[in-house]
């Protein structure tokens, strides 16, 4: 991966500004914290945030919210169409010092991007400024925690094995074959999945192809092309996974979101 051009910002002049950015796949951004909160969201592609000591893997219609002094850093797996709101302390406060991912309504989607587009620069706050800035405080106070997040190692061993599968979902060696790339035993694999992700490996990698399919379902690939591409014999096996995590089929959270 290759770092990609940042520029830190020092200070804040309103109480919300905004960035709006594209990355490429496969770009690493620079690990920084701020004196404010911020919410970090991806209108396309997949984000992997570190934040603290915590790491997830983000796909659309999920966002992070990260209390101020948090260290967090954005890395692309996919191209991403980046949205960011960096939030005043007064406002911050409202919502929380925890990190945390939330569900990204179709309503808070468009809070975000119309107040993206609006607070890039400099702006006379008017009151349509500010009773967004209310509803957007409003809708991620009240918006639920989200569970379709993955939790993404820092052991290198682990990070190793989980980028081959992340690079290519549909690979289905096992996990001593994979340990054998990472120079740790299985036990050792093992014992670290469940510190670092609170998942064993085998549903870690069912909970990634989950969260990769949703993302190419979302560009209307058919849930038959998916459940291939991702490795699995028929659709009826990734429908089955699928239900697993997220409690629905795929044509029924499609409808949801």
């Amino acid at each position: 991966m290759t770092p990609y051009p940042f520029t830190l910002k020092k200070i804040m002049k309103y109480p919300i500004e905004a960035i709006v950015a594209t990355h490429e796949a496969n770009t690493l951004g620079m690990p920084h914290h701020h004196t404010w909160y911020q919410l970090q969201y991806a209108v396309k592609g997949t984000m992997n945030i570190i934040a603290g000591n915590q790491s997830f893997l983000i796909p659309p219609q999920r966002a992070v919210w990260l209390p101020k002094y948090v260290t967090h850093q954005v890395n692309n797996l996919s191209t991403v169409a980046y949205r960011s709101l960096h939030i005043s302390d007064e406002l911050g406060k409202k919502i929380g010092n925890k990190v945390k991912v939330i569900e990204v309504s179709q309503f808070l989607k468009e809070l975000i991007i119309r107040g993206c587009n609006a607070w890039q620069s400099r702006y006379a706050s008017t009151h349509v400024d500010n009773a967004m800035a209310t509803l957007i405080i409003d809708e991620i106070q009240h918006a639920a925690e989200s569970p379709l997040h993955l939790p993404w190692p820092t052991d290198p061993r682990l990070r190793k094995i989980c980028q081959i599968l992340q690079n290519n979902p549909a690979d289905n060696r096992t996990l001593p074959e994979l340990a054998t790339l990472s120079g740790a035993s299985v036990r050792t694999i093992n014992r670290i999945f469940i510190k670092e992700c609170q998942l064993c490996f085998s549903d870690w990698r069912q909970k990634l192809r989950v969260l990769i399919g949703l993302e190419r379902l979302q560009t209307h690939a058919s849930i038959t092309q998916v459940a291939l591409d991702l490795g699995y014999s028929s659709s009826s096996a990734f429908i089955n996974v699928f239900k697993k995590h997220l409690h629905v089929s795929p044509k029924h959270y499609l409808k949801q979101s």
